[in-house]
């Protein structure tokens, strides 16, 4: 079973426990620490499934290994903290803290993961970096405001910055991936496509061109027009 299907089938188990046990909570009457428990641990299990689904679905559809794998090992981590959290409440602010940092990394990960499934143009690849830099920023800006309490509204205003950047760039990004439709269907078209075609008049040999034509043994002039490309046998 793929990691993606795996990440997926954990999401619906969890998220099918959570109604259940809601469900059955409400009903009964009671509903005590031990129900409270349940639900948070099937609820962590949803949000490590959706960053582990997010991280797996880069693993198969770029062929990528590090970025994904890190996304899917910080999302089991953070999950595994957090149960243990729950049902063993530890007293320690140091546990705490590291387990919402990794949550934080996952989500940044998972997040970046997303993104990097468009396919962009070369003219938007900058948006790729800028994305991928501004998400782990705004993730290192939170984990520090963990850890330092943040002295004035400087900081603040440098996630609340971040932020938006992100927001924006996490819009633009399918927008810059629909623009690059043509020019990359353009650039596979123009790759499959063989080096030389026949002259329509004459059959001399010429090499392919996507605009106009011109042999040089008849003068003959014209334009190569695909149609239907097809698919590659």
């Amino acid at each position: 079973m793929s990691l993606k299907k795996l990440a997926l089938w954990f999401l619906i188990g969890s998220v099918a426990l959570s109604a259940a046990f809601g469900i059955i909570a409400i009903l009964s009457g009671s509903f005590g620490s031990f129900q409270i428990r349940i639900i948070l641990t099937t609820l962590t299990i949803s949000a490590a499934s959706i960053c582990a689904l997010a991280s797996g679905a880069l693993w198969e559809e770029r062929g990528a290994r590090f970025l994904p794998a890190a996304g899917i090992v910080l999302a089991v981590l953070a999950a595994a903290l957090l149960i243990v959290g729950i049902w063993f409440e530890p007293r320690g602010e140091h546990f705490w803290k590291l387990t919402a940092s990794i949550g934080v990394l996952a989500a940044a990960t998972a997040h970046d993961c997303l993104l990097s499934l468009a396919k962009l143009a070369a003219r938007f690849t900058w948006a790729r970096v800028i994305t991928f830099t501004a998400i782990y920023l705004l993730a290192l800006l939170i984990i520090v405001a963990i850890y330092v309490e943040p002295q004035g509204d400087v900081g603040f205003k440098l996630i609340g910055v971040t932020s938006i950047v992100v927001a924006a760039l996490t819009i633009m990004t399918p927008i810059f991936h629909r623009l690059s439709r043509a020019d990359l269907s353009g650039s596979n078209r123009e790759q499959s496509l063989p080096e030389t075609i026949n002259c329509p008049q004459c059959t001399a040999r010429l090499s392919r061109q996507l605009t106009v034509s011109e042999c040089e043994q008849c003068g003959c002039r014209f334009v190569l027009n695909i149609l239907n490309a097809g698919r590659p046998a």
